[in-house]
């Protein structure tokens, strides 16, 4: 940090300047900690789609080019979409045991309450090109709950978990090419956005095709995370609560007791 051929500056560096950055590792450790759901070891398994999304990115993001300000708002942003689809998941007794709209709305608070803490831990608002990324980052909450909600719909009355995964393909595609459409003709304004779509339909076509598959690809390991894994597939089944699926709930894994069992005879 000094002149090259002078003395050397000397800057103190306190561990706790860099607490920060640990924001969204926090908030995660305390899904895990205060919620009883959670106090069972197997909730570990979450941590393996997280790393494995993150192990992805550093493989992908030299392949992009872009710059470095820009691929570390991305990886920010990034982060934050995973562990807020893994805070969903924690806390999936929570929000799925209420009205479907109430479920979708607390699903909302939660993605943006991450996204929040990601942007504050990481100062991720320097970047000239945040404000365009944050738009894409609310894009990619409202398709990821959209998908999510519309693929359930679909399967409300017969359910499997290759029919679901092909309904949550489908709708990641379309929800994704609508709102980038849509994302086009408001970002350029009154000058007749029409005319210029229809210049550019290729372009943002394969740029929505981009999005949606990278959306899906975020979604794929917890979904194979909840179809292999009894633990959180009861999860699954309690946040989506479709007709075909079993109610589950904590307490119907408990084994009854003997009392129960002698009424029951």
């Amino acid at each position: 940090m000094g002149i090259k051929e002078g003395t050397a500056t000397v800057y103190s560096w306190k561990w706790y300047y860099s607490m920060s950055a640990l924001g969204l590792w926090i908030i995660l450790a305390l899904a895990i900690l205060l919620v009883r759901d959670n106090r069972d070891p197997r909730v570990l398994l979450i941590f393996v789609p997280i790393f494995l999304v993150r192990l992805l990115w550093s493989r992908f993001q030299p392949i992009l080019g872009a710059p470095s300000d820009v691929l570390e708002v991305f990886r920010v942003l990034i982060d934050a979409l995973v562990l807020g689809i893994a805070m969903l998941w924690l806390l999936a007794y929570k929000l799925g045991n209420r009205n479907r709209f109430v479920s979708f709305l607390l699903a909302l608070v939660v993605l943006v309450a991450v996204t929040v803490v990601a942007v504050v831990s990481y100062q991720a608002w320097s970047s000239q090109a945040a404000f365009q990324i944050f738009v894409i980052q609310a894009l990619g909450i409202v398709t990821m709950l959209l998908v999510f909600v519309l693929a359930g719909w679909r399967c409300r009355k017969r359910y499997g978990p290759w029919r679901f995964m092909l309904w949550l393909a489908l709708w990641t595609m379309v929800i994704s090419l609508v709102g980038m459409i849509t994302f086009f003709l408001i970002s350029e304004g009154p000058s007749d956005p029409a005319k210029e779509l229809i210049r550019q339909i290729p372009g943002v076509l394969l740029v929505g095709l981009i999005f949606a598959i990278c959306i899906y690809l975020l979604n794929l390991p917890f979904m194979i995370l909840a179809f292999v894994t009894p633990f959180f597939r009861e999860r699954f089944y309690a946040y989506f609560h479709l007709k075909s699926m079993p109610m589950s709930s904590p307490s119907s894994t408990e084994k009854p007791n003997n009392g129960d069992l002698e009424q029951t005879q």
